[in-house]
């Protein structure tokens, strides 16, 4: 596991995962033998799809775009204009918590019109993000695992998302259900989900749910077993606090 794709996996922010959503598109597999007629009959309907999902995608992807750019509009308070009228410049946003809520009505959108997409699937998990961000953890929990459910664990958002559902649980104080999906990630044989980075998580989670004893094993264990891990340093900074 390369060290740039190590730190890919902690990252949780609405803007930097934009370029993981890439489309992936289903090879269609034909049967030989079949008369002409229905040959003929089956490529017309799986052009059609092709096309339909084609379209689909790249509309979702579009209105995905426009998403990103609302997290990446400027946050500036209402000014006066030529006129003396205090009113919102055109593309900005009074407040963080206000640029999240429309990017977040935008994430929803994409999610909800074009829900199997790649970039369906992208919007809900930024959602989640974007509500988790809102100080919304519960129904942060629920979009993660949407996400999942829609994606897979397999799939990069879908592993993201049940990383997203152990900080919300996080949040909102339910830290015995962060545990038990911590220690199901860090005991998992799944290898794009690096064993240090599943450890830190279940630390973290541990060190949250008062569990001092457990968080201080788990942050010791990265730092012996993984001593090259870009983790290092928290661990021994955690390890500092809980002493």
């Amino acid at each position: 596991m390369k060290r740039s794709e190590r730190h890919r996996l902690k990252e949780n922010d609405l803007s930097h995962a934009f370029t993981e959503a890439t489309a992936r598109l289903a090879e269609r597999q034909r049967t030989f033998g079949l008369v002409g007629g229905i040959v003929l009959a089956a490529l017309v309907v799986g052009g059609g799809y092709w096309a339909w999902h084609t379209r689909a995608e790249s509309r979702a992807q579009a209105m995905l775009g426009e998403a990103l750019m609302i997290v990446q509009s400027p946050v500036e308070a209402p000014a006066p204009d030529a006129n003396g009228k205090v009113a919102q410049v055109a593309g900005t946003y009074p407040t963080v918590n206000a640029r999240a809520e429309a990017a977040l009505t935008k994430f929803m959108q994409v999610a909800n019109d074009y829900p199997s997409t790649s970039a369906g699937i992208a919007g809900r998990y930024y959602a989640a993000a974007a509500l988790s961000m809102l100080g919304r953890p519960s129904e942060a929990v629920t979009r993660y695992q949407e996400v999942v459910d829609r994606a897979g664990a397999k799939n990069f958002y879908g592993r993201m998302a049940q990383l997203g559902v152990i900080e919300a649980h996080v949040q909102s104080k339910q830290f015995d259900q962060a545990i038990a999906k911590a220690e199901a990630l860090a005991n998992a044989s799944d290898e794009a989900l690096p064993r240090d980075a599943m450890l830190m998580e279940l630390g973290r989670a541990y060190a949250a749910g008062g569990k001092k004893t457990e968080a201080k094993q788990t942050f010791d264990k990265v730092v012996k077993e993984f001593p090259d891990s870009p983790f290092v340093d928290e661990a021994k900074s955690q390890l500092a606090a809980l002493t």
